[in-house]
């Protein structure tokens, strides 16, 4: 979604409402991250003009995203429900406005914007496997952030632990 620096002069009051379902497939942007990639996206929000420079976004995405199963690589379903506001600038701005985006050729492409705020959303690790079946080896297994934490001590610890010093 790219929008015009005179598409906001000539929207009404320089905002424009955004309501549109989109889907990522394959994108470069998506390659070196846990989303394999994302078949719909809802987009509503606006995008407000003040009539000098700035153009301030407030979306609201929802939609499914897909990403492989921490266990098996087989791909999973993932809803996300997620905001992103962001502040673009059809001007130059001094570097302490890290924040503010400047545009270039007077377009704002909303795309970086949109896709960034769903793979901020994508689980880190997910598998859709019932504990029990969590692979295991001799001495080791796979444990969860689920799994009851368990205070062990390391039995070096505990040995030193026995020895006293004396004092005399």
């Amino acid at each position: 979604m790219k929008f015009t620096k005179k598409d906001f002069q000539m929207a009404e009051n320089g905002v424009i409402s955004i309501d549109e379902w989109i889907s990522v497939e394959d994108n470069d942007f998506l390659r070196h991250t846990q989303v394999k990639s994302i078949p719909e996206v809802h987009i509503t929000g606006t995008l407000q003009f003040d009539q000098s420079s700035l153009v301030f976004s407030d979306l609201e995405l929802d939609g499914v995203m897909i990403v492989p199963d921490s266990i098996t690589l087989e791909d999973l379903e993932v809803i996300f429900d997620t905001t992103s506001q962001v502040t673009y600038s059809f001007d130059p701005v001094t570097q302490d406005d890290d924040e503010i985006i400047v545009v270039k050729k007077d377009t704002i492409d909303l795309n970086p914007e949109i896709l960034q705020a769903v793979i901020y959303e994508a689980p880190m690790h997910i598998t859709r496997l019932p504990r029990d079946q969590y692979p295991k080896g001799d001495g080791w297994q796979v444990l969860s952030d689920q799994d009851p934490k368990e205070d062990k001590i390391d039995p070096r610890w505990a040995k030193l632990n026995e020895f006293k010093m004396d004092d005399d």
